[in-house]
């Protein structure tokens, strides 16, 4: 019952918007069918019309159902005409008792005016904690009573046993849930009703669903979803999975014993229709084999793997084993059964296929983190064949995916294998077919993908062999559902972000003019549009939700979650009434997670601080920086920023973003074969400027024409800077080392008179130093003979291969660290070997000194009276060229030695760069890159968390940033801000997660005045708005990143930041290259910004 008010006058004071003759024509047509009753009345001045409406439920009794068998043209008119009759009627009981002033017929509308803004990440973040309703399973029950985990080691949080309650719940409750589609609404009398917003259908009762037998279970990151995933598989390890349903085809669960031997009705039904003569067996079946029979297809309130040890002293467990519960499944034709149509008597019946019913949970993870898998196992169960659980049988799911003929599983002869001796039970050894996975072949209880949001692609793998599979449960674990639910929040520090070296990021820094700022485009409203990137994320959910999941009401009508929940949302004008409310109502059915506060009730991890650390470029890295510059600017002029040939084209993504790698490579350190194009761009100069004066263009241009140009002979003519390029190693200072000595060592032209300060490569230094260290009392003239020697080696080598200086150098370097990573990996094979085979009884310290083996740890060092009088003895290592690669080893040298650090980086090329240097400074680091082999890498990883000799971890982003637990790391550096905050909070809780106990500082490094400092400052923008384009089509990047004529953005930097590079180098104090030759980290004097 609700009221409605309608002007009936022409005088404009009671004009109210209701006053249309269309209104009044729908309510006449909804009345007429049938939608609606409506009743009438004039105020006491004759002037307004008030209406009562009472709409007609769908489901009012005894009308036999005819409010439901409307034709398809009425109902869509009549949907027309309810959704524009409904947004004027209110629910005020003074308005529908008149007593309401004329004006205020807004009062309490039925359809809510207020604007729900919030975005698909604030609606998850919003979601109700799990509740385990009172009356649930018992199973449910016991698991949140805080009853043990049979088989489970570790202690459950109460969150984690409200979830896995929850999580059984959906499980094994055959109760309906309420229609998400649906919401509760009030009449003017605070009767409940529930209204469907998109078919404007309106119920007494609320309607009910099928429940979906799974979920999403997507706990904040780093909070235990592993272990709760454990604790489910083995709260239900006695459940057997029922046969898929069936309307046409009875499946009764058989067992091999009965199939063959028992005179039971459906075994007996069974063996007919596959074709199987009667039983050849006599007399009844004695109690053991019922008993057989029985614990193998029935579910138990225990499961009979408790009783493995006594079981295994007997004949029985094999029994069990072999007695394995299947049912027969037919490809029944649903039409031939139900409308009796005949199919040709030549063709016989295909026979069935033999699936078997199974209560192992298939678990599918990413193949990085098979091994992090294999750990929670051995951490959390107290079962004996763990390790068999974890390691015998990995497959390949994708090469699985290819054999998926199961036609010809219908094809396979029925088993005929002899008995166990002295039994009945069949010991079947039949063969497979060779071209059908055998996944096909088993009804598995439970399906659980780690990372499980990939499941949103459309396109992606899982999901079609999923449907393939026959699965009673299917579980996604995933701490970011889409690219935009973040699970950052728990610990986070409450506090502004950081800055460092210089306060903020604008002072002091070495570009020609500000940063503008960069705001979106205004909206003529305040409601929120949701735009193509809340489009692809609703697309994403519902993928999950109707193809993978298959929650029955969505996966009957697969375009029911494009209509009812992602349609309202994304029109035009904004979202309908109620449609953020559907889309609640929907996660709510599918996601179990805790808000952050109801977690802290349990837990209280570290707080975290991110600091963004701006500093400057060094000189040879800005030439090389502005140079790169030059190149994009000269193509946008020259290309009038049109055409195939600009480099912005819509056409030349893969180019832009090649180009956005290069700058952000040199951003840290990088060097070019070619020079950046400079001497190119110097031959052609004057061409450039004629075209350009020729199409009269602007001043600005023109001007920025002529800095491109200038920027480019600087470091053309630049002999040093030249120098740098035919090597990608980052040089260092080096002050102390006698002249003769340096030219002999150093590479090429790095000894070129003009310099002023001496330069070498950090590999170079490490050789000399070693060679001094081997003899210490070596003669500068066989010092100096040596480094000839090495130049002319190297020297012959590029000889054979001129066109690849550059990939022989980045080789090289990555070849040098993995060298030192194997040489730790066979350290490491041999201490574990040694621990097992020669500790004595009693003995309890560790024959290994900081993780190496004592007699193979390090060759005899000289004494240092010996060091004092090498040639070596007065050289001091001074900064590098590259002021993020000094940040990082001061950071490094500064907290090593009490903490250990995660380096992450986009870039393999600058992690070799930081593992070059940390070998000169004698941090050991360990590795974990796309290069290495996924053996090597699952090491890196177990010897990371257990060996205190590696301080620092350098991972490769793309690999590393999601899935492993790396919680004896409490420090995070990101080499370059990262632009999808997902990845970033990914990364992050590698360290931030349960079992956490220290403080973590993460710190992002950035250039000022640069793509990077725009980065940071429009990806907070962004996420703030849930919108994350690719960086190169983002309209704020492109903005910075094309640098039109009119714009103040800096293009070039500024080589007159020299005071502020000295400042960057003054925490620098120029140690003793002999001061880490026993791995110690001392003699640097490091200050934090």
């Amino acid at each position: 019952m609700m009221s409605l008010v309608a002007s009936v006058s022409s005088d404009p004071k009671y004009a109210t918007p209701p006053a249309r003759p269309n209104l009044l024509r729908g309510i006449g047509f909804l009345t007429d069918n049938l939608f609606l009753r409506a009743t009438c009345k004039l105020d006491r001045s004759g002037q307004v019309l008030l209406i009562r409406v009472y709409l007609i439920p769908h489901d009012l009794p005894s009308v036999q159902g005819r409010l439901r068998c409307r034709s398809a043209a009425v109902v869509k008119e009549g949907r027309r005409y309810l959704h524009r009759t409904l947004s004027f009627i209110s629910r005020s009981p003074r308005l529908w008792k008149a007593e309401e002033p004329i004006l205020s017929w807004e009062t309490d509308p039925f359809l809510p005016r207020k604007l729900d803004n919030r975005t698909m990440a604030e609606i998850y973040s919003d979601l109700d904690s799990p509740v385990v309703p009172p009356n649930c399973v018992p199973l449910a029950r016991e698991v949140t009573e805080g009853k043990p985990v049979w088989g489970l080691r570790s202690h459950l949080y109460s969150y984690q046993r409200r979830s896995v309650a929850v999580m059984i719940e959906k499980e094994l409750s055959p109760l309906p849930v309420p229609d998400p589609l649906y919401v509760a609404v009030t009449s003017v009398r605070g009767d409940r009703y529930y209204f469907q917003p998109s078919t404007m259908t309106i119920l007494r009762e609320p309607p009910m669903v099928a429940p979906g037998r799974g979920g999403i279970l997507c706990e904040e990151l780093g909070t235990g979803k592993t272990i709760m995933i454990l604790a489910l598989v083995l709260s239900t390890t006695a459940q057997l999975p029922q046969p898929e349903e069936s309307v046409a085809d009875s499946r009764p669960v058989l067992t091999p014993l009965a199939y063959r031997h028992f005179a039971l009705p459906e075994c007996i039904t069974a063996r007919a229709r596959a074709g199987r003569g009667p039983s050849n067996a006599h007399g009844m079946p004695s109690l053991v084999e019922i008993l057989l029979h029985c614990i193998s297809s029935r579910n138990q309130a225990s499961s009979w793997c408790e009783y493995e040890n006594s079981l295994e002293g007997t004949n029985l467990w094999s029994l069990l084993h072999s007695n394995t519960p299947f049912y027969h499944h037919y490809d029944v034709n649903l039409a031939a059964e139900i409308f009796g149509s005949s199919r040709p008597r030549s063709q016989p019946e295909l026979r069935p296929r033999v699936m078997y019913l199974s209560a192992a949970t298939l678990i599918v993870v990413p193949l990085t983190l098979l091994g992090q898998w294999d750990r929670e196992i051995q951490k959390h169960y107290v079962l004996p064949t763990a390790r068999i659980i974890a390691t015998e049988y990995d497959v390949s799911f994708r090469r699985e995916s290819r054999n998926k003929k199961i036609s010809l599983l219908h094809a396979l002869q029925q088993c005929a294998c002899s008995c166990f001796e002295g039994s009945r039970v069949p010991n079947c050894r039949c063969p497979g077919d060779a071209q059908v996975t055998p996944l096909l072949q088993v009804r598995w209880k439970r399906l659980v993908v780690d990372e499980g949001h990939i499941s949103g692609n459309v396109s992606a793998t899982i999901n079609y062999f999923v449907n393939q599979l026959s699965i009673e449960r299917k579980w996604i674990v995933t701490g970011t559902p889409t690219s935009n639910m973040l699970g950052l929040s728990l610990g986070r520090l409450k506090e502004g972000q950081e800055t460092d070296l210089s306060g903020s990021p604008d002072s002091g820094s070495n570009c020609d003019c500000d940063i503008p700022e960069l705001t979106p485009p205004s909206l003529n409203s305040d409601i929120r549009i949701w735009g193509r990137y809340d489009s692809d994320n609703l697309r994403k959910l519902g993928t999950m939700v109707t193809d993978f999941l298959a929650i029955p009401q969505f996966h009957t009508d697969r375009k029911s979650f494009g209509v009812h929940v992602s349609s309202p949302l994304c029109g035009r004008e904004g979202p309908q009434p109620f449609a953020t409310n559907i889309l609640n109502q929907v996660m709510c059915m599918v996601m179990i997670r805790h808000r952050v506060q109801d977690l802290e009730k349990d837990i209280v991890l570290p707080p975290m601080k991110h600091e963004l650390v701006y500093m400057d470029l060094s000189e040879y890295a800005l030439k090389s920086y502005n140079a790169m510059q030059a190149t994009i600017a000269i193509n946008a002029i020259d290309s009038e920023r049109q055409g195939p040939d600009y480099l912005f084209h819509s056409t030349r993504a893969k180019e832009l973003q090649n180009a956005m790698d290069n700058l952000s490579q040199g951003m840290f350190w990088s060097a070019s074969n070619i020079l950046y194009n400079v001497d190119q761009i110097c031959e052609e100069a004057q061409s450039f400027r004629i075209r350009a004066l020729q199409r009269q263009i602007p001043k600005e241009e023109y001007e920025l024409l002529e800095g491109a140009l200038s920027h480019a002979a600087t470091a053309a003519n630049d002999t040093l800077w030249r120098a740098m390029q035919r090597h990608e190693d980052v040089p260092f200072k080096v002050t102390g080392l006698d002249p003769s000595i340096y030219e002999a060592w150093t590479r090429g032209d790095l000894k070129t008179k003009s310099r002023e300060v001496d330069l070498m490569h950090s590999n170079r230094l490490v050789e000399l130093r070693n060679i001094v260290l081997a003899r210490p009392l070596i003669s500068p003239q066989n010092l100096i003979y040596e480094g000839i020697q090495l130049n002319a080696e190297e020297a012959k080598r590029l000889k054979r291969e001129p066109s690849q200086t550059r990939e022989v150098t980045h080789s090289g370097t990555v070849k040098s660290v993995t060298d030192v990573f194997k040489e730790e990996v066979e350290i490491s094979k041999r201490k574990a070997k040694l621990a097992r085979s020669s500790r004595l009884p009693g003995q309890t310290e560790d024959p290994v000194d900081n993780g190496r083996l004592a007699s193979e740890s390090q060759p005899c060092l000289p004494s240092l009276q010996l060091l004092e009088s090498s040639p070596l003895s007065e050289v001091r290592v001074g900064p590098s060229l590259s002021t993020k690669l000094n940040y990082i080893l001061t950071e490094a040298i500064r907290y090593s030695a009490d903490e250990k650090i995660l380096i992450f980086s986009k870039s393999p090329l600058t992690l070799a760069h930081v593992a070059e240097g940390l070998t000169l400074f004698g941090v050991k680091y360990l590795r974990y890159t796309c290069d290495m082999q996924p053996a090597s890498r699952e090491h890196a990883v177990m010897t990371f968390e257990s060996s205190d000799y590696y301080r620092l971890f350098l991972i490769e982003l793309k690999l590393g940033a999601r899935g492993l637990n790396l919680v004896s790391a409490s420090r995070v550096i990101f080499c370059e801000p990262v632009w999808h905050p997902d990845v970033e909070s990914q990364a992050i809780k590698r360290v931030h997660r349960i079992g956490q106990l220290n403080r973590i500082i993460v710190k992002t490094l950035a250039i000022r005045c640069t793509a990077e400092e725009t980065m940071l400052a429009r990806r907070q923008h962004l996420n703030s708005r849930e919108q994350m384009p690719r960086m190169t089509t983002e309209s704020g990047m492109r903005q910075f990143m094309e640098s039109d004529a009119t714009d103040k953005n800096p293009r070039f930097l500024s080589l007159a930041s020299s005071r502020m590079i000295r400042r960057q180098e003054s925490r620098w104090s120029n140690p003793s290259l002999l001061a880490f030759t026993r791995g110690s980290v001392t003699g640097v004097r490091s200050t934090s910004g």
